[in-house]
C-alpha cells in the first residue's frame, strides 16, 4: 500500500516516463504519420526515373515502416505531376520525384499552373547522371576540339541528337554551342531509345546521352566517346576526358533527380523527410545498385537542394536566352 499522495504521484511519474520511452521510438519510426506515403513520379511507368524512384521508395518504406504508394503522372514535361503535388495537402504524406525540367520549365513556359518558389518545397536531390559526348566512328573527330573545329568549318552542317527538347542532352549541346561559339544543330527525339539507332547508323553523327544509356554502344565500338560532361572523369571510363579539360573550363552538365513536397509543408517535416531519404541513399547496397547505372547518389538537407535548383535556373536561363531556345 502507498501511504501518501506523494508516493502515489511519484509512481505515476515513473510510469509515465517508462510509457514515454516505449512510445517515442514507435512514433519516430512512423513519421510522417500517414496511412501511406504517396510518391508521385513525374514520368510514365517503366522508364528510368520510374524504375529508380521505385527502388528508393521500397528502401524508404522499409526504413520508415510504412507503405509507400507510387503513382505515375507523366506528361507535360513534368508539369502535370508537379501541379498535382503543388495542390496536395502539405502534411508530409505526398512527395514528387522530379528531374531537370522542374528547374527549366519556369524559364521557358510563360504560364504554369503553379509557382515553383511558393507552391513546392525542395526536399533533397537523390541522384546525378553524368552525360557522355559520342560521335559516329566515321566522323573525323577524336576530341572535343576536333568537333568544335569541324563544326566551325561547316556552320550548321553537323547535327546532334538528344532524348528530347530541353532535356539534359539538348542543353548539354547548347552549352557547348554557347561556350565554343559554334552551331551544332539539335535534332530532338522522344527518348534515348529512338535516337540511338540514328546515331549508330550515322544519320545524326553526334549525341549527348547518359553513360548508363549509351555506354554499351561505345564498348561495342559502334560509337566513339570523346568526352564526359562532369568535372571529373568517370570511374567506368577513366580514359575519356571531360569537356572541361578538353579546352572548356567550367563546362559541367548532369541529369539529376530529386524530391520536392507541397510548398506549405512544415520546414521541420521537410527536414526530417530529407534526413530519412539521405540515410537510405547512404546504404551500401543501394549505392552499388545505382553505380551500375553510372549514377551518383547525393542526398543532403533541403537547403542544399534549394541552392542547387537556384544555380541550375540561373545557368540555364543564360544559355536559353543566348541560344533562343523555345519550349515545344
Amino acid at each position: 500500500m502507498f501511504n501518501t499522495r506523494r508516493e502515489l504521484r511519484a509512481l505515476y511519474t515513473v510510469a509515465g516516463c517508462l510509457l514515454s520511452a516505449v512510445i517515442s521510438p514507435a512514433y519516430a519510426q512512423s513519421f510522417p504519420a500517414c496511412k501511406a506515403l504517396r510518391l508521385v513520379i513525374a514520368y510514365p511507368a517503366g522508364g528510368p526515373t520510374d524504375t529508380q524512384g521505385r527502388i528508393i521508395a521500397q528502401k524508404l518504406g522499409e526504413k520508415l515502416g510504412q507503405s509507400i504508394v507510387v503513382e505515375n503522372r507523366g506528361g507535360g514535361g513534368t508539369v502535370i505531376a508537379t501541379a498535382f503535388v503543388a495542390k496536395s495537402p502539405p502534411d508530409g504524406c505526398t512527395l514528387l520525384l522530379t528531374a531537370a525540367p522542374f528547374a527549366i520549365n519556369p524559364i521557358v513556359m510563360s504560364s504554369l499552373p503553379y509557382d515553383s518558389a511558393k507552391d513546392l518545397a525542395p526536399v533533397t536531390q537523390t541522384a546525378r547522371f553524368p552525360q557522355m559526348l559520342v560521335v559516329h566512328p566515321v566522323l573525323p573527330v577524336k576530341t572535343v576540339k576536333d568537333l568544335v573545329a569541324l563544326a566551325a568549318a561547316t556552320p550548321g552542317g553537323i547535327s546532334y541528337a538528344s532524348s528530347g527538347n530541353l532535356g539534359t542532352g539538348h542543353l548539354a549541346g547548347e552549352l557547348l554551342n554557347s561556350m565554343a561559339g559554334i552551331n551544332l544543330q539539335h535534332i530532338s527525339y522522344k527518348g534515348s531509345a529512338p535516337a540511338q539507332p540514328d546515331v549508330i547508323a550515322g544519320r545524326v553523327p553526334v549525341m549527348f546521352d547518359s553513360i548508363g544509356s549509351i555506354g554499351q554502344h561505345v564498348a561495342a565500338g559502334k560509337l566513339r566517346a570523346i568526352a564526359v560532361t562532369t568535372t571529373v572523369r568517370s570511374a567506368q571510363l577513366p580514359q575519356v576526358p571531360t569537356v572541361a579539360e578538353s579546352g572548356f573550363p567550367g563546362y559541367e552538365v548532369s541529369a539529376w533527380q530529386g524530391f520536392v513536397a507541397p510548398g506549405a509543408t512544415p520546414k521541420e517535416t521537410v527536414a526530417r523527410i530529407a534526413a530519412e531519404i539521405t540515410a537510405v541513399l547512404a546504404q551500401k547496397d543501394l549505392r552499388e545498385r545505382f553505380a551500375l547505372l553510372s549514377a551518383e547518389l547525393v542526398g543532403g538537407p533541403p537547403e542544399q537542394f534549394e541552392a542547387f535548383l537556384r544555380a541550375e535556373a540561373a545557368r540555364w536561363s543564360k544559355v536559353i536566352r543566348e541560344r533562343n531556345i523555345k519550349s515545344e
